[in-house]
């Protein structure tokens, strides 16, 4: 899998809403499952880091070759403005891991229902 941000950084206000676009591409020669997880840094940020939307809620299932535009919707809390330990931050860095599920088992062919009853 290829997977990157359409942008490397973006610059907003606290409680602002900002929508970012990451472009994932299958590179697999089958179709692959696939699950995000974040990370935000440095880590007592993640208190008031609010994602609204992201593609990491959700398993991910792609086809051999398929582009995807993926897309996260977040904010930074203004309760932070409080927390005077975070007067100095000025940068707060939102990373993903992208990765394969376990392919399932999935059976070659379903068995009759001999349970049913005949009219």
């Amino acid at each position: 899998m290829e997977f990157e941000p359409e942008q490397n950084e973006i610059r907003l206000r606290i409680g602002e809403v900002a929508t970012v676009h990451y472009k994932v591409i299958n590179l697999a020669a089958r179709t692959i499952t696939a699950q995000a997880s974040y990370n935000v840094s440095p880590p007592q940020i993640g208190a008031y880091f609010d994602k609204i939307n992201c593609f990491c809620f959700t398993q991910q299932t792609m086809k051999p070759g398929e582009t995807r535009e993926m897309t996260v919707v977040f904010y930074v809390d203004p309760a932070i403005v409080k927390d005077h330990e975070q007067d100095t931050l000025d940068t707060i860095t939102l990373s993903y891991t992208f990765y394969r599920l376990p392919e399932q088992d999935r059976p070659v062919a379903e068995t009759p229902n001999t349970n049913s009853s005949k009219l």
